[in-house]
Parts: C-alpha cells; sequence; structure tokens
C-alpha cells in the first residue's frame, strides 16, 4: 500500500465503521453511505464530506527514520481530517426528522464508542493510544458550520462535524547513511 492513499484509506474507514453501525438497523443498503460534498451527494442518504486538510502541529517530526542498515527517510508529515457528516433522507416527511434523529444518535454513539482506528488496516479500535487514528467531534459555532455549508439555494441540514487525526503520510526522500564501523582509539603522548 502506497502511503499517500493514508487519506482515502482513512475516508473510506470512516464510512466502513458507518455502515457497520447503521445497516440493516437504520438503513436498508450500505450503498446509502458515501464520500460526497454537499452539493453533489447524488442517491446518499449519509453523505461524508472531507472539506479541510490541515498539518497537525502537536507532532514535531524532525528525525529521520531509519529504513534499513544505510538508510534513512526524511520526517513523516502528520495531517488531521476535517469531516463534515449530513443527512440526505429521502423518506416520507412525517417520518424523516425522527428518522434522521437515530441516525444522527447512532453516529455519535458509534464514534464514541469506536473513537481510533488501526492506521495500518483502518479498522476500528477500542480505545485512542499510540499512533492510533483518533475520531473526535469537533464543536463549531453555528456561524462556521453554515459558511462551510456552501450549497446554493439550498436549506442548511443538521450536521455532525469530526476531526480524524493524526494521519502519517510519510516522506519517499531517502539518505544514504555510513555507519561507523570501526572506532580507533589512541591517546597521544605528552611532552613535556
Amino acid at each position: 500500500m502506497s502511503d499517500y492513499t493514508k487519506i482515502a484509506d482513512t475516508g473510506n474507514g470512516v464510512i466502513a465503521l458507518l455502515k457497520d453501525a447503521l445497516i440493516p438497523e437504520l438503513l436498508n443498503s450500505p450503498d446509502q453511505i458515501g464520500l460526497c460534498s454537499p452539493e453533489d451527494h447524488g442517491d446518499f442518504a449519509v453523505g461524508v464530506w472531507l472539506y479541510d486538510v490541515s498539518e497537525d502541529t502537536s507532532i514535531q517530526a524532525h528525525e529521520m527514520t531509519n529504513i534499513g542498515r544505510n538508510t534513512q527517510r526524511y520526517p513523516s508529515t502528520y495531517l488531521t481530517l476535517h469531516y463534515m457528516i449530513t443527512l440526505y433522507l429521502q423518506s416520507d416527511l412525517k417520518y424523516r426528522a425522527p428518522q434522521e434523529h437515530h441516525i444522527l444518535g447512532r453516529i455519535i454513539q458509534t464514534f464514541r464508542d469506536h473513537a481510533a482506528m488501526d492506521p495500518d488496516r483502518f479498522t476500528p479500535l477500542e480505545g485512542a493510544t499510540g499512533t492510533n487514528i483518533r475520531i473526535q467531534m469537533k464543536d463549531l459555532e453555528l456561524e462556521e458550520k453554515l459558511r462551510l455549508w456552501t450549497v446554493p439555494n439550498m436549506a442548511y441540514r443538521t450536521s455532525l462535524f469530526y476531526t480524524a487525526g493524526p494521519v502519517e503520510i510519510q516522506s519517499t526522500r531517502r539518505k544514504t547513511v555510513t555507519r561507523v564501523r570501526e572506532i580507533d582509539y589512541r591517546i597521544a603522548e605528552k611532552e613535556g
């Protein structure tokens, strides 16, 4: 697996987690959940939109990583991914709001119960530790939410906002190093 796919893999991991949580109890088909923007959600009932990618400044990688006897890799970049999760249900109006509330509650419960993903397999873990990708609800003011909702001629829909990170993107740059193979300890005699 190429390391540059970690952003896509994280999104797919989020989708897989939602499918496990919502199918078949609250939605009929896994095809109703997918990555999309609010403008172009097609037939999805639950849309997950990656609206921002930012560098995780809490992790400052400055050291080279040894990847063999004579090779080092330059430091990785660590990212935080920002997601907006919106419901686009097509059910009868009198049933839609309660169904949306059930789904929103289940999504919140799922991300709380599975707050970490294994960054190598992108599967949920039972706790957020170490280098796992943590999924956390983001607290935004209503003005920020409305600003993110950029769909013209469409009323704002209640959405959930989450971050996932740190997502590591490893450098492809490598450096060949020469290892110390022999040490010569010679003590010079002091004249005088």
